[in-house]
Formats: C-alpha cells, structure tokens, sequence
C-alpha cells in the first residue's frame, strides 16, 4: 500500500553572484520564467541554502522585498527564493545549510592529488563536465542542463572518489570529504524537520552539486516523496 507522504524538490542551481549579465532584461525575464515554472510545484516552503544563523537577517531582506523596499541582489537566494515566497504568499525562507570548519580547501585537495597522485587525477578530474551559462543558453535550458540525472550522477560519482585520494593512514581526500558529507547530511536533516505533514511541499534550493547526495539521504530515509526537478522545468 502506498502512504502518501510530504513531497521534497531538491532545485540544483548555479551561484548567481558569480555571472556578469543576469541584471539585463533578457535575464530577468529568463528567471522569471523559471520562478513561474517552479510556481506549479506549489511549494509550501522555501528552503535555502543559507546557514540557521543568517535567517533573520535573510528574512529581513524578505520582508523588506515584500514591502517594495529592497532591489534583489544578485543571488539565486533573492532572485528565484524570493520571488517565488513572494507569488505564493509565504511568510518565510528557510535557511538550512551548515558550513562548520573542513580540514583542508577543494582546492587543496585537487592541487595535492595533481601533484602526487597524477594517474588518479586524470581519472577523476579528466570527465569532469561542469555546463556553463553562455550567451545563447536560456536560463531555463541552463537549469534543466544542471538537473539532469545523468549529470547528477556524474558528480555524485566524482565526490565518491574523492575519498581515493591520499594513502593508507595518510587520507588527504577524507580529510575534505568527511566536512562535505556532514554538511550534507545536516541539510538532509534540516529539511526533514522542515516536515510538519504529509500536505508540505518543500522546495530546497542548493548549489548544483548537492542534490545528488542530499537526494540519496531522502530516499534511504524514506522520510519523504522525492520529486524531480525537470518535471517542472
């Protein structure tokens, strides 16, 4: 017998702050589009991916938006979270994320590995396709690119191989690995207790290299439906 249960959409996204351009019509009329596709999911909640500290600050900015105060910064918090709280009528974001302290940067682990692992380097870095968001792209085209399974996988994959980087008792990858997983597992976490009934309908808005593990977290739970982001996009 199925039991009907609280539905999550985990919405992989890219770091708007990072791209020049997204203030031009054209854009915010693309982001736009994307905000009234995601409209049809109904969510009851808007999770982001922000730290429990800055929510009230994040809820002030929200606040102040809903006043006509505040000219969205460009963040796809602000841009996508906002706006859509805003057309659905909810009275908060949610921030679940958690960032605590890593042992070692990204960008130390693949510097180290480059350097004394070049066979594993080449295996594990060589086929790593990240899309970008080019002239021509939609930003819906974007987003569909970014929350593809398959791509998903891939990445999933990547991080997973991470832990072979290093040597007996010298786990360099895990080093990094073990932050990442905790910090995953927290927004895992957080999210289930966003969960209040069956009805809720969580949309969770994240970098595009979370959903993959986060989705996994939900499913071994069984906490909750899963819902996929393409069938909305």
């Amino acid at each position: 017998m199925n039991v009907e249960k609280a539905k999550v959409l985990v919405l992989g996204t890219f770091h708007m702050a990072e791209h020049e351009g997204l203030y031009s019509n054209k854009r915010q009329t693309e982001i736009e589009e994307l905000v009234s596709k995601l409209v049809n999911f109904k969510p009851t909640k808007i999770a982001v991916e922000k730290v429990p500290e800055d929510s009230v600050f994040t809820n002030e900015k929200y606040r102040q938006y809903k006043l006509g105060t505040y000219n969205l910064e460009m963040n796809e918090i602000f841009q996508i979270g906002f706006r859509l709280g805003v057309r659905l009528g909810h009275e908060q974001i949610y921030s679940v994320d958690w960032m605590g302290d890593a042992d070692m940067d990204y960008g130390e682990i693949e510097k180290w590995v480059k350097e004394n692992q070049p066979d594993l380097f080449n295996e594990i870095y060589n086929d790593l396709f990240v899309p970008e968001l080019t002239k021509n792209k939609r930003i819906i085209d974007y987003y569909k690119e970014l929350n593809d399974p398959i791509w998903l996988n891939k990445i999933h994959k990547h991080y997973v191989n991470i832990a072979r980087i290093g040597d007996i008792n010298n786990y360099i990858g895990i080093k990094w690995l073990s932050w990442w997983y905790k910090r995953n597992l927290i927004m895992f976490s957080n999210l289930t207790r966003l969960i209040r009934s069956k009805e809720d309908r969580i949309l969770f808005i994240v970098g595009a290299s979370h959903p993959a593990i986060v989705n996994q977290f939900l499913k071994e739970s069984e906490a909750c439906e899963i819902v996929q982001p393409l069938s909305y996009l």
